[in-house]
């Protein structure tokens, strides 16, 4: 039994804090007191055994009276590596398949019936894990405290690369495509069945991601024609949508699949699939990733219509939502010179596959003057050598990427939904240096998830980082505690509206925020939203 743990005090005086202890269905979980913010943690929880290797998972059986130790993160789901030798020197000692596991964090109080914000982590669907302290929960969930808004903090580990979203003809046919957003789906399952246990209202779920966890939540607001089989009641995406990556290339999976299995020895095997699942871990693990990207697929059951038909027809959970990007998303463009190039990017990049004459209609939408793309607000300025046209492309991939998915996303909602919260994210990096200019992607992690540490995402000392970060945790857990942003106490700030009411964005700066109109590229973004991807 695991009576209680030791923690030291700033003093390093030993103290004795009692281990937090929840009785439920699924066992009796043993956890961890964290008296800096007097909050109850509970790590590494299984929502699921380990899985046969590029199969579905299945959820954990009730073990009631089985006792578990949840006072320390489990393995973590990153298995691939860029580095074979890692294998060899330990560095993936915290990696593996039997990593499909939650964590919970709650703060002290007596309260039930409490709200959920569960994170679903970035990460390209390649890397992430719930263990990595940018995404510290304690922060946010210490704001709930502070409001008196009290609500839970979850985040789920999920399988990844091609241990979760592998795909190929053997795959498809097999019926095992989205094994990651499975995953997911499972761990919500377990949160709906258990969490009440835990003090939670299974009924109140706001689930919440970032980039490719935001596409993830995304999914799940499509997934079986929008059916959320009540495992949630309202979403927060954060640089990503509903739109997401291309769902019908079979030109890009296969050739990785056929590299897989020609990595590890299995192309001549009759059954290449059963010989991916029978190759041991330590030589398949290497090569999860194969240098590009596995994304999500259309599979004709989470996933049966592109992203902006499911959004036009209506055919997603009607929940509220709050959806944003970020100023600069256009990352990972760089070397576009001429317009031949930029013609060659559009066309034949496997993250865009537009024909010749879409391509060369966006070009027109978005010419090349340095004054009109992105990063944006330095004028004439430009980055050489980043590409002679590389704010021309880095102003196309934003919108192709995130900005007209967001506000194709917004406006459906907003026709079909109503409750929609839209916002752009203007405040750099707190460490923005010339090389790496401008409001880009995950820039907001370090203020939404509040963490002071400084060698691991600083805010530093700004008063203006400090308060901008109090700020955006506070609406965000209004949100998930009452569906509103706007309950957060926080003076001088304006409303923010619906999209409905007003077409516009609430944009967070460090120094005020405000609200626009979202009118920006109306004509180049109109036209992105009509190609069905």
């Amino acid at each position: 039994m695991f009576l209680n743990v030791l923690i030291f005090c700033a003093s390093f005086i030993p103290v004795l804090f009692a281990a937090p202890v929840t009785h439920s269905k699924a066992g009796v979980f043993h956890g961890r007191h964290l008296p800096e913010f007097d909050q109850d943690l509970y790590l590494g929880i299984k929502y699921a055994p380990k899985p046969v290797r590029f199969s579905p998972a299945t959820l954990v059986g009730d073990a009631p009276t089985t006792d578990f130790n949840a006072s320390s993160y489990g393995l973590d789901c990153t298995g691939y590596g860029s580095d074979t030798n890692t294998l060899v020197t330990g560095g993936w000692t915290k990696m593996g398949e039997d990593c499909l596991h939650l964590n919970i964090v709650k703060p002290k109080t007596n309260e039930t019936g409490l709200p959920i914000l569960l994170w679903i982590y970035g990460g390209g669907w390649q890397q992430g894990a719930t263990s990595d302290p940018r995404y510290n929960l304690s922060y946010i969930v210490q704001q709930s405290a502070e409001m008196n808004k009290h609500m839970i903090g979850i985040s789920i580990n999920y399988r990844m690369a091609a241990f979760g979203f592998i795909n190929g003809a053997a795959v498809k046919a097999s019926g095992t495509q989205n094994l990651g957003l499975r995953d997911q789906r499972l761990a919500l399952q377990w949160v709906n069945r258990h969490i009440s246990s835990f003090g939670g209202d299974p009924s109140k779920v706001t689930i919440w991601g970032e980039s490719a966890g935001a596409y993830s939540v995304g999914d799940h607001l499509n997934a079986y024609h929008g059916d959320s089989q009540g495992l949630f009641r309202a979403a927060i995406l954060e640089s990503g949508n509903s739109v997401g990556a291309p769902l019908n290339a079979t030109y890009w999976y296969q050739p990785m699949y056929d590299n897989l299995t020609a990595s590890v020895g299995c192309s001549h095997a009759a059954n290449t699939l059963q010989c991916l699942r029978d190759v041991p871990y330590e030589k398949i693990a290497p090569y999860g990733n194969q240098g590009l990207e596995w994304f999500h697929v259309l599979d004709g059951d989470i996933i049966t219509q592109p992203g902006q038909t499911a959004l036009r027809n209506g055919n997603f959970a009607k929940v509220p939502v709050i959806i944003g990007t970020n100023t600069d998303e256009g990352f990972g463009v760089n070397g576009v010179n001429t317009n031949a190039q930029a013609l060659e990017q559009l066309t034949h990049s496997k993250r865009w596959n537009l024909t010749h004459a879409q391509a060369e209609r966006i070009l027109e939408l978005y010419p090349d003057d340095p004054t009109l793309g992105a990063p944006y607000g330095w004028g004439n300025r430009t980055w050489p050598q980043n590409g002679l046209q590389y704010k021309r492309y880095t102003g196309i991939a934003t919108d192709l990427t995130m900005y007209a998915p967001r506000r194709l996303m917004a406006e459906e909602f907003s026709r079909f939904a109503g409750l929609v919260y839209s916002y752009r994210w203007d405040a750099p990096k707190f460490n923005n240096t010339p090389s790496n200019i401008g409001v880009n992607h995950f820039s907001e992690i370090p203020f939404v998830f509040g963490n002071t540490e400084q060698q691991i995402t600083p805010l530093g000392n700004s008063t203006e980082n400090l308060r901008l970060s109090r700020l955006v945790m506070r609406m965000w857990v209004s949100f998930a505690h009452g569906l509103d942003p706007n309950g957060h106490a926080v003076s001088d700030t304006v409303v923010w509206p619906k999209y409905k009411d007003s077409v516009s964005n609430f944009v967070f700066r460090a120094d005020r925020s405000y609200i626009e109109a979202d009118t920006d590229r109306m004509e180049g973004v109109a036209y992105i939203n009509t190609l069905v991807r």
